[in-house]
């Protein structure tokens, strides 16, 4: 089962008659874990976040959530306590670095960890509640081709893949790509090539990833640049902290900001395809919007 499509009718529009913006989401996602797809998550939507764009941190990791961890932050609550209806959504999000909005999963949660479509959609809805206004929603999922995973990328508008130069990783994001791409329609896929120690490498990784998708795909697979081998980004996590905020002029932080003017860059939706864009619309109040769930 898959998230239930949502239609909205025309944009709500501002005070001032001019058409409500778009938000963007943006799922950060990988086949395989340790190839540090949190770690780039976090620290692009900490750097958009710098950048001025109101942005939101979702930890939908929902098993093995530690973006609190990275940025050392306590959350007293999270997820789980929205699904026990002992918190509401607005009543866990947490405030980190520069404004930035986190949501924070649980980590360790066998019940999190495996959520179905409808569980998903829960998570969706909670949104509704939100007053918030948000310019950017970065997504953290989980690894692999879940139902968690599958129903946050299906639902954001542009798919970060994170890869590394190793077979396995390689192997895992193309499977990831194909079947997203075949069995769930997403047709656009950012790869994102981490901890390479060349420009160059990065591109080689790019290119064989695209060589190993071969024809049996319909998607678009654009490159995304590369983030190097970087030993501040070891001590940033080791002292908990974004390496683009402890070591702001190190390579990995200086790429992670070039990534994340790239990612100003990706067109946001005409009109949104699904339940997540939902969440996000009535994050920006547009209430006078005509919805039809699509079963």
């Amino acid at each position: 089962m898959r998230l239930p499509d949502v239609k909205l009718g025309c944009p709500g529009r501002a005070a001032n008659g001019n058409p409500v913006s778009r938000i963007q989401t943006i799922a950060v996602t990988s086949g395989k874990g340790g190839v540090g797809k949190t770690n780039i998550a976090t620290n692009l939507a900490l750097a958009l976040a710098r950048s001025g764009r109101s942005t939101m941190l979702l930890d939908a990791d929902l098993g093995m959530a530690n973006v609190d961890v990275l940025l050392d932050l306590h959350a007293s609550a999270n997820l789980m306590d929205v699904f026990m209806r002992e918190r509401s959504l607005g009543e866990i999000i947490i405030e980190g670095p520069d404004g930035l909005l986190i949501v924070p999963a649980a980590s360790g949660n066998k019940y999190l960890s495996e959520l179905g479509a409808l569980e998903c959609a829960g998570i969706v809805h909670a949104f509704s509640e939100l007053k918030q206004h948000i310019d950017t929603l970065v997504i953290d999922t989980a690894t692999g081709v879940s139902e968690i995973v599958t129903s946050f990328c299906r639902a954001s508008n542009q798919v970060l893949a994170i890869a590394k130069n190793e077979p396995a990783s390689i192997r895992d994001c193309v499977a990831q790509i194909r079947l997203l791409n075949n069995r769930n329609s997403i047709g656009h896929f950012h790869v994102l090539a981490n901890m390479v120690l060349t420009a160059r490498e990065g591109k080689e990784l790019y290119r064989e990833i695209l060589e190993l998708l071969g024809d049996d795909h319909t998607a678009v697979i654009s490159y995304a640049g590369f983030i190097p081998y970087d030993d501040s980004l070891r001590k940033a996590v080791t002292s908990r902290k974004a390496v683009i905020a402890a070591y702001p002029e190190s390579k990995s932080a200086l790429a992670i900001d070039a990534l994340a003017r790239r990612a100003t860059r990706w067109p946001r939706p005409d009109f949104p395809h699904g339940q997540l864009e939902f969440f996000v619309e009535r994050m920006l109040q547009q209430n006078n919007v005509e919805m039809e769930v699509l079963s």
